[in-house]
């Protein structure tokens, strides 16, 4: 084999092993990111389990109480459709839980609206519950160009890092969004927590930079709790999706992330509609 050619092999194989490795990258992200996913559902099956178990016993109160009382109608009108709104809540509760375990490979762009009512759904437990004021300024119909499961997936786990922070003493958590010049969007998830202490805020975004990222993530609160959510994850699905991911953050006014994400393209709203009448027709 002549020298050119030679080279050329080299070349050729070179670009082969490449491809390989930016193949075993790109699966080992993706399941890293199905890791992250169940690490979330760890996080919420306490406060799931909790507000299962309220559903289930007012179900089983109404149920008795119309039992008891067959001779009052109204009693047992009132009590039945009490039960109804139950079982309705545990249906759209385990449905979100699903949803988000499986994710939704097939849209490309998400409807940020739709999106927090879905993470609201995962939660389970009202954040009132625990003194927590949930506020949402977001257009109605406001897209992304983001997948669904991948914009529920840093939502939930930015909302989950601020309702720990608050857990103990309450606040306000808010989620805000809107249309920027140029064809972005910008989504903003403040909490009024006590901050992110300077260690943990300068390593927020790196893979595996200390015990707490590892397990799984980080937390905005002090120490590491196993209640913090993947912040890389996040900044790796944002950035996936051509967009960025910073915050602001101090101990007197708590925590600020800004995501910055493009607007659904042209192509993806098409893709959209055609796959909306799919499951319609």
């Amino acid at each position: 084999m002549n020298t050119d050619a030679r080279l050329q092999y080299d070349r050729d194989l070179l670009q082969k092993r490449i491809g390989e490795m930016e193949q075993k990258i790109s699966e080992l992200n993706t399941e890293l990111t199905k890791s992250n996913r169940l690490a979330t559902l760890g996080v919420l099956s306490g406060m799931v389990m909790h507000e299962f178990n309220n559903l289930l016993a007012h179900i089983s109160g109404y149920a008795q109480l119309a039992q008891n009382t067959p001779e009052d109608r109204e009693l047992v009108a009132k009590s039945l459709t009490r039960t109804i709104e139950g079982t309705e809540q545990l249906t759209r509760i385990a449905s979100a839980l699903l949803g988000f375990m499986r994710g939704d490979q097939q849209l490309q762009s998400a409807n940020i609206h739709r999106v927090i009512d879905e993470a609201l759904l995962c939660l389970a437990r009202d954040p009132s519950k625990d003194g927590i004021r949930f506020v949402r300024q977001v257009p109605p119909n406001l897209r992304v160009g983001m997948r669904p499961i991948c914009l529920q997936q840093v939502l939930l786990n930015l909302m989950l890092n601020s309702i720990d922070a608050m857990r103990q003493s309450g606040g306000e958590l808010k989620i805000f969004a809107q249309p920027l010049p140029g064809g972005q969007v910008c989504i903003k998830v403040a909490d009024t927590g006590g901050g992110l202490p300077e260690d943990v805020a300068r390593n927020a975004f790196k893979p595996l930079a200390n015990a707490a990222m590892a397990d799984p993530g980080l937390t905005s609160t002090s120490k590491p709790s196993g209640h913090g959510l993947g912040l890389s994850i996040c900044h790796h699905l944002v950035t996936e999706a051509q967009g960025r991911i910073e915050f602001q953050t101090s101990p007197q006014s708590g925590t600020v992330f800004t995501v910055i994400l493009p607007v659904e393209s042209r192509e993806d709203s098409c893709d959209n509609n055609d796959q909306n009448s799919r499951r319609s027709a």
